[in-house]
């Protein structure tokens, strides 16, 4: 699919109410969604009843994500999800503004939607291509439009959400890999919260960041390797695949690309899939490589080699970026599979891969002292939807953040990725399987 760029335009939800025109609901018309007689609306801001139709279909096979400061927002049932139309990405606004503190206001008389947050107060009218920024009058290049899917009666209003998010002072931005809308609330919201500044740890001799922050300084501290589990008897039969993202041709993501400190991400996927092999073969578990050297490998091809050895778990290494310097911390991505018959994981494996994640996540976090960013069920990524078994992605840290960069190009980052990943997997492992006598 063709890169949609750095969502020129981001578009925002507000309330349920009823459309009013009869020929916004009519198939296959051209019907411009504007409602306002007065407003005055330019040719090219026009959006076809057809376009809609076009981009929710396409959005509901690959779905758009709005992330909110690394947290993802979560919709309403009957909220239109977000959807992008003439490459412009439009997303519910109530979710997104109310989930910052602020209000959300629909004025049915004047068919327009009011914004309050912080002191700023943000006011659109449907169709109308003027808006206004704390009374100030503002041109925007698409007007607010109501959109309903086929056969509705209800319909939701859509905003512009990057004008709308940066005229209250938020960053938007893009991220084409994961398909995320990213939103960074103003740094001076943190500021009026009035929490403390963290102070400067004291000396130990050990190299350190030159910013410190609460990961930074967690990472850095020593870290104590305990002895890891063996797996049960019965753990210790089921085959694990691990597969380590990208490799040859396909570097990942690049972390200071173009400076003398350039890292692959497949690279360093290597060197943490590699040392994950030698942890869970000690302790008994039964390993496949899909690498072990810089090969590329198609990412359909890796759920299938994965299907035809037989594998009962999947484990992807990966570690992300983003177009921005600011998104930090650790995730892992799985899927809840029920095959044709209605059977789910662990009628079918033994053991769920939520469970694994949930798993691998806690030990992570243990001990890498990284941002929280949660587990998700993300059934749209190829590694896990092409895979038949229970399967995780891990993504470790960002290569785009600083701090998250100082500590993955470390030896020691990779060893203790590694060892968490491997002490998360044998602990759901012997938990779905018995624990070892």
């Amino acid at each position: 699919m063709e890169k949609l760029g750095f969502c020129d335009d981001v578009w925002l939800d507000c309330e349920r109410f009823m459309v009013m025109k009869k020929s916004f609901l009519l198939a296959g018309c051209a019907a411009v969604l504007v409602f306002a007689g007065t407003a005055a609306v330019s040719a090219d801001s026009l959006i076809t009843q057809a376009e809609i139709y076009e981009g929710l279909k396409i959005c509901d096979e690959y779905p758009v994500k709005l992330v909110l400061d690394d947290s993802e927002v979560v919709f309403e049932e009957g909220d239109i999800p977000p959807v992008i139309i003439k490459s412009r990405t439009l997303i519910p606004a109530r979710a997104l503004f109310e989930s910052m503190g602020g209000e959300v206001i629909w004025d049915e008389d004047k068919e327009a939607v009011e914004i309050r947050i912080k002191g700023e107060v943000v006011a659109l009218a449907i169709g109308s291509d003027v808006a206004w920024v704390n009374g100030e009058e503002k041109t925007l290049e698409v007007p607010a439009v109501i959109i309903a899917r086929e056969g509705e009666q209800y319909g939701r209003t859509m905003i512009p959400a990057r004008f709308t998010a940066e005229a209250i002072g938020c960053e938007v931005g893009w991220n084409e890999q994961a398909r995320e809308v990213l939103i960074a609330s103003p740094a001076a919201w943190s500021q009026e919260e009035g929490t403390e500044e963290e102070e400067e740890p004291e000396e130990d001799g050990e190299l350190r960041p030159e910013t410190v922050s609460g990961a930074a300084i967690s990472f850095w501290d020593p870290f104590e390797y305990e002895p890891l589990d063996m797996m049960s008897e019965a753990a210790s039969k089921k085959l694990i695949a691990i597969d380590l993202g990208h490799g040859g041709s396909d570097t990942g993501a690049i972390g200071h690309e173009n400076k003398k400190d350039e890292l692959y991400e497949k690279t360093v996927n290597l060197k943490v899939g590699l040392l994950l092999k030698e942890y869970l073969t000690e302790a008994g578990a039964s390993i496949y490589m899909l690498r072990e050297k810089d090969k590329y490998i198609a990412l359909p091809d890796r759920g299938e080699i994965a299907n035809k050895i037989g594998a009962d778990l999947l484990v992807s290494i990966h570690n992300n970026s983003s177009d921005f310097d600011w998104p930090t911390g650790t995730e892992v991505h799985y899927y809840s599979k029920v095959d044709e018959d209605g059977l789910d994981e662990m009628e079918l494996y033994g053991i769920y891969s939520k469970s694994v994640a949930k798993s691998v996540q806690k030990e992570m976090l243990a001990a890498l002292g990284t941002f929280d960013r949660g587990i998700k069920n993300s059934p749209k990524l190829a590694v896990l939807n092409k895979s038949q078994m229970p399967a995780i992605i891990i993504e470790g840290a960002f290569l785009s953040n600083e701090e998250d960069f100082e500590m993955i190009k470390s030896d020691e980052y990779a060893r203790r990725y590694a060892y968490a990943a491997a002490k998360g997997i044998i602990a759901a492992m012997n938990e779905a399987f018995g624990e070892p006598e």
